[in-house]
């Protein structure tokens, strides 16, 4: 059994791997029981065809503690890795996706609203697959989003979210408001925007008129219909899930419509992230092997 720390997972877990591996965890040989929080932590376990996995992850405050560990079609423990950073990667990678799926194919502008410790594989997924030239970034702090411009290709710090947003064609928002972050009329036709804060009903990041007036994808229906602040709060159902999509299930936006991804984070993702990296760590010699 191989332990990946965070270091390894880094090393291991490549975004462009990511995003691949975000295409297993949609499919449909998938199983997302939903979390269950016992004590102070919160468990979250899934399956992705042969691999079922566990992720536990501390719910205390400041304490960013967990792991994540698979098993093999017989039952046999895989591998373990740091669960925050492959949580970071992974949920970029499934906003890389939908982005990949939905966005305009030469978006070049992105607007990054938040600048906490999910922001850089946000970034970084985006421009994964996307030609992305320009990142705006906009925090409450200007500080802390000058420092992530700092370490960013191409990123600019602004203090005007809305100005952000009118010049971007990919918005992505990451942080934990209860009201929205910027006004609807702001935001121009045909922009694609990943939703990842408000994961629950009392949060929001997005006005309710911009989410009224988009094609809504989400990752899982269930989950997204008692976490998804955004969506709760503007009384909007989805029109697809991610899977759905790559099944051709659903019909495609429209030419020029907005279109928004909302996650909420499904298990299936770290099992599916999880397997990619333990398997690319064993050909590289990476992790603790036990």
């Amino acid at each position: 059994m191989r332990y990946l720390d965070a270091g390894d997972v880094r090393a291991a877990l490549p975004m462009d791997l990511a995003i691949d591996a975000m295409r297993t965890a949609f499919s449909d040989d998938r199983e997302t029981p939903q979390r269950v929080l016992l004590g102070s932590s919160l468990f979250m376990p899934g399956r992705v065809g042969a691999h079922s996995g566990i992720k536990v992850v501390s719910t205390v405050p400041g304490n960013p503690a967990g792991i994540v560990v698979v098993f093999d079609g017989d039952g046999s423990p895989l591998g373990a890795v740091d669960g925050p950073t492959l949580t970071a990667i992974r949920t970029g990678a499934g906003c890389g996706l939908a982005t990949d799926l939905l966005a305009a194919p030469a978006a070049d502008t992105m607007a990054m609203l938040g600048s906490g410790a999910m922001a850089a594989d946000q970034i970084a997924a985006v421009a994964a697959v996307r030609p992305i030239e320009r990142v705006l970034i906009w925090s409450r702090s200007l500080s802390h989003a000058e420092a992530l411009a700092a370490r960013t290709a191409g990123g600019i710090a602004v203090e005007d979210a809305d100005g952000a947003v009118g010049d971007a064609d990919i918005v992505t928002t990451a942080t934990p408001a209860t009201s929205p972050l910027f006004d609807p009329d702001a935001l121009g036709r045909g922009t694609h925007v990943n939703a990842i804060g408000a994961f629950t009903p009392e949060m929001c990041e997005l006005p309710a008129a911009t989410v009224r007036a988009a094609f809504v994808v989400v990752d899982d229906i269930d989950a997204a219909v008692v976490e998804a602040g955004d969506l709760i709060q503007a009384g909007v159902t989805p029109a697809a899930t991610v899977a759905d999509l790559l099944a051709g299930r659903s019909l495609a936006p429209a030419p020029g419509e907005t279109t928004v991804f909302k996650s909420v984070g499904i298990s299936s993702q770290d099992v599916a992230a999880a397997v990619a990296a333990l398997r690319r760590a064993e050909e590289l010699g990476l992790g603790l092997v036990v």
